[in-house]
């Protein structure tokens, strides 16, 4: 009989070297309050004509006497250098944990996963991100809330989770034969369509308050463009999926309600705005852009956002 729990934490990389760094150091430092379980840690190079992340994995698993195996992936996109990772782990360990490159976790951050998990039986837990600004952000980002880390009470039934901050149950992995959808690689939001594809298939996904990481938010974020253009790109994404999950007549119909009011509200809280501050007018133009993706993807069209980063 086995003694040990064993976990995957699996994070793809490409040409973040820093953040790779502050993570696989955080990841030395993880407390447990019970056993330790047997952890490896997988990391997989987006970009294999760059070899600094293969040195930063190997002289750190030295330094750390610690288990890591390093993947490359040549196909470029979010998709990819995921899946290579599970179909490298997910036969092999009992959970496989997800978290980017550009995090740290605390220390007690797998722990708690493990705990909310063992309370709940769920298939899936996630939890907050909290933001770690480059640079002091302009006082309409804090004041709005823009990066601040999501709450709810812990064990609260999600449908969705996020792969910068997730501990999965590799069983569940196996029975749905779940992976990230490649059409998603350059868009974004591969994640969301994984796990809701997941619990369209029975999957359990819960939600752990205090199993925090930090994520550090640069520069070239903190900014109005960059807000509005990443819920435009959710909007759009989103109407692809639903238009997969519900069918294209009746997910049009759906996203047109939703895009309406979207627009009508923003609009409305943009007015409202012009007579506050800052944060409401760019809230409100993050909705009228909401809106506006759903729109755009139902018509076809996408945002790559992640075509020069890849």
């Amino acid at each position: 009989m086995k003694d040990q729990t064993t976990i995957a934490i699996c994070c793809s990389t490409f040409r973040r070297h820093g953040g790779l760094r502050d993570l696989l150091e955080s990841l030395a430092t993880l407390e447990f309050t019970e056993q330790r379980p047997e952890i490896k840690v997988v990391v997989t190079n987006n970009d294999p004509e760059d070899e600094e992340p293969r040195r930063i994995v190997e002289e750190w698993a030295r330094t750390n006497a610690c288990q890591a195996d390093y993947l490359e992936e040549h196909q470029r996109g979010l998709s990819f250098p995921r899946n290579r990772a599970l179909d490298h782990t997910v036969d092999d360990h009992d959970f496989i944990a997800f978290i980017d490159d550009d995090s740290t976790a605390r220390a007690d951050w797998l722990q708690q996963l493990l705990d909310v998990r063992a309370q709940t039986g769920a298939d899936v837990v996630t939890g907050p991100v909290a933001p770690v600004f480059e640079s002091t952000p302009p006082d309409w980002i804090i004041q709005g809330g823009f990066f601040a880390p999501a709450s709810r009470k812990t064990g609260r039934r999600l449908d969705r989770a996020f792969t910068n901050n997730v501990l999965i149950s590799s069983e569940s992995i196996r029975r749905t034969e779940a992976r990230f959808d490649p059409d998603f690689a350059l868009f974004g939001s591969e994640d969301t369509l994984f796990f809701r594809t997941m619990t369209r298939q029975g999957v359990t996904i819960v939600w752990a308050e205090k199993a925090l990481v930090d994520d550090c938010v640069p520069t070239t974020r903190a900014t109005k463009q960059w807000l509005i253009m990443r819920h435009q790109r959710t909007g759009m994404c989103t109407s692809v999926m639903e238009i997969r999950f519900r069918g294209h007549l009746f997910g049009a119909l759906l996203l047109t309600a939703k895009a309406i009011v979207w627009i009508i509200l923003g609009t409305g809280l943009f007015t409202i705005g012009l007579f506050r501050n800052e944060a409401t007018r760019v809230r409100a133009r993050c909705w009228l852009a909401w809106g506006r993706g759903l729109i755009l993807g139902m018509l076809g069209r996408n945002y790559a956002e992640y075509l020069h980063e890849r």
